[in-house]
């Protein structure tokens, strides 16, 4: 799922937590049982006739009944752009001018340098005088302690720890605990669903992390976190973890536990990424061809796994695929 959308959905689903977590002020002024999500606002500027989208709209009545707009926009582009304070200013705009209601600009950022909770101004100059002042609040998420939103008794706030600074427990532990944060959150399964996304998408582990978060995972008190690993460390754990405690119990010793997770790590890994490489294949080309499908079974390697994902991504047609076998 791409990440904007990705983003629309997590703040729709938990716009609540994300408003208590963040704006708890505000947040107290809301009357979030009338909150109504706005269609896709695609706006036209006038002078330009550019779009102008951003990620959430919301309709709100704060406790008073008084209506107001709560704007949220995401940047997820790995480097903060120049226009976002201008950008941020034309939405507030439009949405001021088509609705005529007060608006609560927020925008989020994926990437480091904002500096975690603050504000950003936009200004205007004409003739050296100043014409236009408008402020709005930041939430950059690179610059916010990882630690303590980890332990936060907000549902939101574990998830979204992951985006945060790395965690002095350690990337592993950092994910083992937020995993299991997760899971033992009172939400359905979709919502749950979508937390553990952000949290196996935005903690990235090298081959030795990921083995040491196979340890921890096979500690007893983390049975919740372990359903909720993503599609690549899932199936090497629970390999790895079965291998390593039959092992374990033949052998009568640790080392065959740690043996079994190692190669079960190694070959689930191999397993998710063969099963990614064909889902890609088969959203751009179609069902994939015979030649395709037997080179890529018999392709075991990480890093040969690796480079013919990229192919796959990078090919404009299926006899661009570089096919490779290791």
């Amino acid at each position: 799922m791409p990440h904007d959308q990705v983003w629309k959905e997590l703040l729709w689903a938990f716009f609540r937590d994300f408003m208590e977590l963040f704006f708890p002020q505000a947040a107290a002024r809301l009357n979030f049982g009338r909150a109504r999500l706005l269609d896709k606002e695609l706006f036209t500027d006038f002078a330009e006739g550019s779009r102008r989208e951003p990620d959430l709209v919301v309709e709100v009545y704060t406790t008073d009944g008084e209506p107001e707009i709560i704007l949220v926009h995401v940047e997820v582009q790995a480097r903060r752009e120049a226009d976002v304070p201008a950008r941020m200013w034309e939405y507030y705009a439009l949405l001021r001018f088509r609705h005529r209601h007060p608006v609560y600009p927020i925008v989020v950022y994926l990437s480091p340098g904002a500096g975690g909770l603050t504000h950003e101004t936009y200004r205007e100059s004409v003739l050296g005088h100043n014409v236009l002042r408008f402020r709005y609040s930041a939430v950059g998420l690179p610059d916010l302690p990882g630690d303590q939103y980890l332990s936060a008794p907000s549902v939101l706030a574990p998830a979204l720890s992951a985006l945060m600074r790395t965690s002095d427990v350690g990337k592993p532990s950092h994910m083992a605990r937020a995993l299991q944060r997760v899971a033992e959150a009172p939400l359905d399964e979709a919502r749950r669903g979508l937390l553990a996304h952000v949290v196996g998408t935005y903690i990235t582990l090298s081959s030795e992390e990921q083995a040491e978060l196979a340890r921890l995972m096979a500690e007893p008190g983390l049975a919740e976190a372990r359903n909720m690993v993503n599609v690549f460390e899932q199936k090497a754990l629970q390999k790895g973890i079965e291998q390593g405690i039959e092992r374990g119990i033949e052998q009568g010793i640790a080392r065959g536990i740690e043996e079994g997770i190692s190669e079960g790590l190694a070959q689930g890994e191999a397993r998710g990424k063969r099963e990614l490489i064909t889902k890609l294949y088969a959203s751009k080309f179609g069902e994939p061809n015979p030649r395709f499908v037997t080179a890529l079974e018999a392709t075991t390697d990480i890093g040969a796994l690796d480079r013919l994902f990229e192919s796959v991504l990078a090919a404009g047609s299926p006899d661009e695929v570089q096919l490779a076998s290791g």
